[in-house]
This record gives structure tokens, C-alpha cells and sequence, in this order.
């Protein structure tokens, strides 16, 4: 895995969390290549149609957390049951 992908920066925890959730940088790359790079706070919702569509059998959306060009954490969640509690929060969904 690399440390760098599409012009972000990946934090340790990302690549820890990336590597537990067996989420390839194939994955990230088809993911991310439309995302801008200079979004402050930014949670990316993949829905499990774009994920099924790239082979990854989860019946949940895929959360990537994002500040500026660095990608801070990611998971697997159902977007039903998803609760934010952070009021400051810009939402990016990938269907």
C-alpha cells in the first residue's frame, strides 16, 4: 500500500484501517479520482451499489473520512444507522 493515492496523504491510522477492512488502493483510487483534494472535514459515502459494482461483497456503505488532502479514517456502516454528531460536517455520497 502506498502512502500517497489521487493527490491525498494517507494518516497511519487510515492505512491500518485500510489494510483491517481489506479495502484495496485499486478500491480508493476508482473512489477518490473525482474527489477534491481541499475539503475540510468531509465524510465520502460509497454506497453498496458502487461497491458490489467493484466486487466487494458488503452489505454496508463505505465511510472515508477526509480533512484537506489527507484521508483520516475509514469503515464500513449502514447508512441508515449512521449518527453524526459533529454538526460541522460536509457529506460527499458516491452512488
Amino acid at each position: 500500500m502506498r502512502n500517497h493515492l489521487v493527490g491525498f496523504c494517507k494518516s497511519e491510522h487510515f492505512t491500518y484501517r485500510q489494510w483491517d477492512r481489506k479495502i484495496s488502493d485499486k478500491v480508493l483510487t476508482y473512489v477518490l479520482k473525482n474527489v477534491e483534494t481541499n475539503k475540510c472535514n468531509t465524510l465520502l459515502i460509497v454506497s453498496r451499489k458502487v461497491l458490489k459494482n467493484m466486487n466487494i461483497k458488503v452489505n454496508k456503505e463505505l465511510f472515508i473520512k477526509i480533512d484537506n488532502n489527507t484521508l483520516i479514517t475509514c469503515f464500513y456502516c449502514d447508512f441508515q444507522k449512521y449518527k453524526c454528531s459533529n454538526k460541522i460536517q460536509n457529506y460527499l455520497i458516491i452512488q
